[in-house]
């Protein structure tokens, strides 16, 4: 990470204050007011890739939750900024194409309804004028003393310049029954390690929570959460049929917020339908066994060295 998280050719931009450790981590991520709304961006780095070698799908879903968030908390404050603390309760993103390496992606959302307390979003993540992924969700919005209220109590300190949080531990032990995730990426190797069992066709896969892994009102992260369940979803599809999974579409509902840092984010996925290019999921992450997020996905599956050369190609 660099000295100053504003690169001089962001000067114009800012992080979120209080900072969030998780976009800390895997960005920074910045935006900036502009006459047609927030414009959000975030560089990419070689740590941001998957197998194929082009932008991790659960980059593209991060990136998304921040500007989906970004544009419900401005529109449901007036143009206000930093406006209202936004919670995401849906997001459905499409994948259209594979992102580079290098390149940073954008994104400003649109507000189209905003209620007492939801605002309705949709938006586009671009490369160089290049469409990546559209998205859609919801979000409902706190008033921010309170959501800042719970970071106190959580004891997540506000660090100025961005908090910068630690990785994972080098010696995280493999959980009895388990192993380490099939073909881990430089993603996911960054968010820390994740293990999988497998009993039939049904695979449990388990990851351990660390401080990096928070929001900033101290619950875990969206894009975490759902970063967990692509990762869950792909495993067990690779797992099942040796494909390699390129997730096309990808649903979240969140039905709780938790941050109970040391106890791992768990999820079963189901494979609902497997044909020989098309995988279609449907899964749970649980904690200590409380619901926090339900998802569904559609995966194109291609073999491994085709992947390898789609990657390299994009």
């Amino acid at each position: 990470m660099p000295d100053t998280l504003l690169a001089p050719d962001l000067s114009g931009y800012k992080l979120y204050d209080p900072s969030d450790p998780f976009e800390d981590y895997v960005g920074p991520i910045y935006y900036q007011r502009q006459d047609d709304g927030i414009h959000c961006v975030m560089p990419t780095q070689e740590r941001h890739a998957n197998g194929g070698g082009v932008l991790h799908g659960g980059v593209l879903l991060t990136f998304a939750d921040y500007a989906l968030c970004s544009a419900a908390g401005y529109a449901a404050s007036g143009g206000q900024m930093p406006g209202s603390f936004a919670m995401t309760l849906s997001l459905t993103l499409q994948f259209l194409a594979g992102g580079q390496i290098g390149p940073a992606i954008e994104s400003t959302g649109e507000a189209t309804q905003v209620t007492g307390r939801l605002a309705f979003v949709r938006g586009s993540v671009t490369q160089q004028g290049r469409r990546l992924a559209t998205y859609s969700g919801v979000c409902r919005h706190v008033a921010r003393d309170k959501a800042m209220g719970r970071r106190n109590d959580n004891g997540l300190a506000v660090v100025p310049g961005g908090t910068r949080p630690p990785g994972p531990p080098a010696d995280v032990p493999v959980p009895q029954g388990y192993a380490p995730v099939l073909r881990p990426s430089p993603f996911t190797t960054l968010l820390g390690p994740t293990f999988y069992r497998q009993a039939g066709d049904q695979v449990h896969v388990l990851q351990p929570t660390f401080p990096y892994m928070q929001n900033s009102g101290a619950s875990f992260h969206g894009g975490m959460l759902m970063t967990f369940a692509d990762n869950a979803l792909c495993t067990s599809i690779t797992a099942n049929t040796g494909k390699a999974p390129y997730t096309a579409t990808f649903s979240a509902e969140f039905l709780a917020g938790s941050s109970t840092l040391g106890v791992p984010l768990e999820s079963t996925v189901d494979l609902a339908r497997v044909t020989r290019s098309l995988g279609f999921t449907t899964g749970l992450v649980t904690q200590g066994g409380k619901k926090l997020l339900s998802y569904s996905a559609s995966v194109a599956l291609k073999d491994w060295e085709g992947a390898k050369r789609a990657g390299s190609a994009a």
